[in-house]
Parts: structure tokens; C-alpha cells; sequence
């Protein structure tokens, strides 16, 4: 009988704790956060990296994400994500002299869809419950890695006077203009693709408010297989040749720094920007970064949703 009771008070709730989380396997999640550009343009002092010290942090923009994750056991999670942002770069921020000379820019609305692989460090808590043997720490912590597709325009401000071919501070597209001299005899090839596969890693910190409802904050390092998010990536092409064949906006654009030697302007590094000298740096990707905070809400199965206390 005292065996019985044992069980009963001991060992059976355990077993039913621990099995909790399956009734709680489905979540859907949206939040909002910051995001950062790692490539080419602009960025701190130095070579372009996609290593943090190279953030340029007056070019931090907004993301949005939602997600629907679905956990599998009790460490690990499988997530579909969608997120829209900006990214953005731009030379005149830096005081490096042989990126600040070339006084290029961009921007870039961006929507990325992945599916991710999260492995939990901590083990994740139903608000107000406590299982005998685990740790009280309140905060699930866990590892993001994953796979996807990111979708991209670059778009450039032109800086000059308003002329014929451009309005002053108006942003135009660049794939198309050939600013690196694609399609043309001696180029690097066609035209580069709007989308690249990416490969997301990162981080993330989830806490209870109550039994359905989350908050959480998630970093992300998202990897991709294009130097062209920016719109550079190799080297100057025949600014005259770009003109004759794309017209004056390919060509401002092609090399913003013309423009601004013609209006006065200081060349700080003679010959930079001639044909044949780097533009980009070709032997590294782009990459960029999501700092995401999230609410997330859990569906649970069955009727245990009014048995669960706070």
C-alpha cells in the first residue's frame, strides 16, 4: 500500500509532466526586430567582412517575421519562417579611404523563407510548473540552423543633380542597368539572379507568460550565395562603354565618384575607380543579420488547456 502511495505521489506526476509538452507540440509566432547589412558597402573602419565588427549601425532597419513551429521532442523544433526587411550600405560612412572613394550606396527590401532546426539547450517550462530532478532556469535557450531562399533588389540613390535621365535623391533598380558591365563583351557574365539560397544560424531566448502565450528574442547570421545584394561584387568596367551601350543612369551608377570629381569634388585616391581596378571584393558572399523580438502562442491539444495552472 505505501508502495502505491509512493507512486502516486512521486513518480506518476513526473511522468506526467514530462509528457506535457507533447499536448503542446504546435506554435505560431510573429515579431519585429532590427536589421543589418554585412558586404561590400559602407561598414566600419577596414575590408568589408560578414563579421560583426564590420556593422554599420546607422544603416540598422526593420524586419518582420512570422513562424510556425512544430516541436518534434522535447529538445528539438522545426520552424517555417517568412521575414521582410531592408538592408542597406552605403560608402559615404565610412572613413575607410578605398570604400568611402567609390561613394556608392544601396538598399534592399528583402524576403527570406526558411525552414530551421532548433535544438534546445534548456529545457523549455510551462509557465508555473516545476518538474522534480530539472533545473528551475526560466529561460528555454536555443540553437537555430537552417535552409532557404532569399528574394532581393538593390536599389541606388542618385546623389547628382537632377538631370534629363534622373531626379536627384530618387532610388532606381540596378540588376538591370549592368553596372559592373554584365552582358557586355568582357564583363563577368549575365546579369546576376534576384534570389539566393541562404543558410540562417543563431540563437534564440523564449520565457512563459503563461501557458500558451511566449515572449522570446532570436539573433540570426543569415549566410547567402550572391556577392550582388549590394550590386557589387567585381570589378570596374569602361565607365564609357556602360554609357554607350546602358545609357547615363548605368553610368552614374556604374561609378557615382565621376559625377562627383565633374561637380568639384576631392579625388582622395587617384585611379580607383579606372577599368580593371576591384569594385567589390568577389571572394566573399554577402551576408546579413535579423535581431528579432517575438510573441508566440501554443495551441494545446485537448481539453488540458483548463487544467494547466498558473
Amino acid at each position: 500500500m505505501k508502495r502505491l502511495l509512493l507512486l502516486y505521489i512521486f513518480v506518476i506526476p513526473i511522468i506526467s509532466n514530462a509528457q506535457q509538452w507533447k499536448r503542446q507540440r504546435k506554435e505560431v509566432i510573429f515579431g519585429v526586430g532590427a536589421a543589418n547589412f554585412l558586404g561590400d558597402l559602407g561598414g566600419a573602419t577596414g575590408p568589408g567582412t560578414y563579421y560583426l565588427r564590420d556593422l554599420e549601425f546607422s544603416q540598422t532597419k526593420t524586419n518582420f517575421m512570422g513562424a510556425y513551429r512544430y516541436r518534434y521532442s522535447q529538445n528539438i523544433y522545426f520552424k517555417g519562417n517568412i521575414n521582410y526587411g531592408r538592408i542597406s550600405g552605403d560608402d559615404m560612412l565610412t572613413k575607410t579611404p578605398y570604400r568611402n572613394v567609390r561613394r556608392l550606396n544601396f538598399r534592399s527590401d528583402i524576403v527570406e523563407v526558411t525552414g530551421t532546426f532548433e535544438y534546445a539547450i534548456t529545457e523549455e517550462r510551462i509557465k508555473g510548473r516545476y518538474i522534480r530532478g530539472q533545473s528551475r532556469f526560466p529561460v528555454n535557450i536555443y540553437t537555430i540552423v537552417g535552409l532557404g531562399v532569399t528574394f532581393f533588389n538593390p536599389k541606388g540613390q542618385y546623389r547628382g543633380q537632377t538631370t534629363s535621365f534622373a531626379k536627384e535623391n530618387q532610388w532606381y533598380s540596378l540588376r538591370n542597368l549592368g553596372t559592373e558591365g554584365q552582358g557586355l563583351e568582357g564583363g563577368p557574365g549575365k546579369k546576376y539572379k534576384l534570389w539566393t539560397v541562404c543558410i540562417p544560424v543563431g540563437i534564440g531566448f523564449k520565457y512563459p507568460i503563461t501557458n500558451t502565450w511566449h515572449v522570446g528574442l532570436e539573433y540570426k547570421l543569415v549566410k547567402t550565395f550572391t556577392d550582388y545584394m549590394d550590386d557589387v561584387g567585381s570589378f570596374y568596367y569602361d565607365n564609357d562603354k556602360i554609357k554607350t551601350s546602358s545609357g547615363d543612369l548605368a553610368s552614374y551608377f556604374a561609378d557615382p565618384s565621376i559625377d562627383f570629381r565633374n561637380r568639384g569634388g576631392e579625388d582622395i585616391i587617384p585611379g580607383a575607380t579606372q577599368a580593371g581596378q576591384k569594385r567589390g571584393n568577389g571572394a566573399k558572399n554577402d551576408s546579413y543579420m535579423f535581431g528579432t523580438m517575438y510573441v508566440a502562442y501554443k495551441f494545446i491539444k485537448g481539453a488540458n488547456k483548463s487544467r494547466v495552472k498558473f
